[in-house]
């Protein structure tokens, strides 16, 4: 898993040394607020911030917490899951950019206990007007060494310059589908 990790970075590091400008006005420091609706009958509520550290380079985290139904019976199954890491982009048109990450995860619940791991993926994030964005996203996470690949569209509705909402659905590879909604604030 440290071969895989430390692979992760280089990779990282290497893109992030290029310096290609970036034609969009994306946004890459903000702070945000989602509800999630999980398909195992639960639901969860999270927290997550960027912070632009130049023109290419954000570092990212986020806190989640939630609870789904146990599949066994016997109740609902908390759990809570942090993640802090550091994300890439640049512009590959003047709507479009694409946008990678590597991150640090803490995964922690009623069920297993608690894990830590590692996550990597790739974007895209497309303007179709001034108003409205959309975007997809695949990721990959691995804690205590089980891997979960995730597929996730975006929307994104830009109330004015700095405030916008979003409505996500996401699918893993492990079967889970989510729809999330959020509100944003750049900065």
């Amino acid at each position: 898993m440290k071969i895989k990790l430390l692979s992760t970075i280089s990779i990282a590091v290497l893109i992030g040394g290029m310096s290609i400008a970036s034609a969009s006005d994306f946004k890459y420091s903000y702070i945000e607020g989602v509800y999630q609706d999980v398909d195992l009958d639960g639901e969860a509520y999270k927290i997550s911030g960027s912070y632009g550290l130049n023109s290419n380079i954000n570092i990212t985290g986020d806190y989640t917490n939630g609870e789904i139904t146990n599949p066994a019976g016997g109740g609902d199954l908390n759990f809570d899951e942090a993640t802090i890491g550091l994300g890439y982009h640049t512009g590959i048109s003047s709507a479009t950019d694409f946008t990678a990450n590597i991150k640090l995860a803490e995964h922690d619940n009623d069920l297993t206990g608690d894990d830590t791991g590692y996550g990597i993926g790739v974007g895209i994030r497309h303007m179709l007007t001034d108003k409205i964005e959309v975007g997809s996203n695949i990721d990959y996470v691995d804690v205590n060494d089980i891997g979960d690949t995730t597929f996730k569209l975006n929307s994104r509705y830009y109330l004015n310059d700095r405030a916008s909402l979003g409505l996500s659905y996401s699918t893993s590879s492990e079967g889970n589908d989510i729809i999330l909604g959020g509100f944003r604030f750049d900065f």
